[in-house]
């Protein structure tokens, strides 16, 4: 009787896990570990593909312009109000949440052997990065927020 008590708790116990386990994170907001001096060029996407803020362990900063919300370049802290109001490489807070989230990668390469995800609702598949030298480790195409991929990064 104790043993099926047992097994009918831990088969309980990893149900209960599994079900937690099932959003994929894209979207969660997330600020890069690194940031260049004079923040983000708003041209450009930037992947941080380590990242232990995102359960899809990357954070992208796309096409964002300056340092986001919440973060610091090593010399300029964009925390408070007030430093977006004294400083213009701060971006606001909804910029930030518009262009900085955690995000994965839905297309690559046909030689690649990355794993896929299926962009949640909100988000639409979109080349990211196509440059040949990039490597085959993060080329290609990552979920972007409906609305923020007009221009080519």
């Amino acid at each position: 009787m104790n043993r099926m008590l047992a097994s009918t708790m831990w088969i309980l116990a990893a149900l209960t896990v599994f079900a937690g386990c099932t959003a994929p994170g894209i979207g969660d907001p997330c600020i890069p570990e690194s940031i260049p001096m004079g923040g983000f060029v708003g041209s450009e996407a930037y992947l941080e593909t380590s990242s232990v803020q995102c359960r899809t362990r990357v954070c992208m900063v796309y096409q964002l312009d300056g340092i986001p919300f919440g973060g610091t370049d090593g010399t300029t802290t964009c925390r408070t109000d007030a430093d977006l109001i004294a400083n213009p490489d701060c971006a606001s807070r909804d910029e930030t949440d518009a262009r900085v989230y955690c995000t994965c990668r839905c297309d690559a390469p046909p030689e690649s052997s990355a794993s896929l995800c299926d962009c949640t609702e909100g988000f639409a598949c979109v080349e990211v990065i196509n440059q040949p030298g990039a490597g085959l480790g993060i080329q290609g195409s990552y979920c972007v927020k409906d609305g923020t991929f007009n221009a080519e990064p």
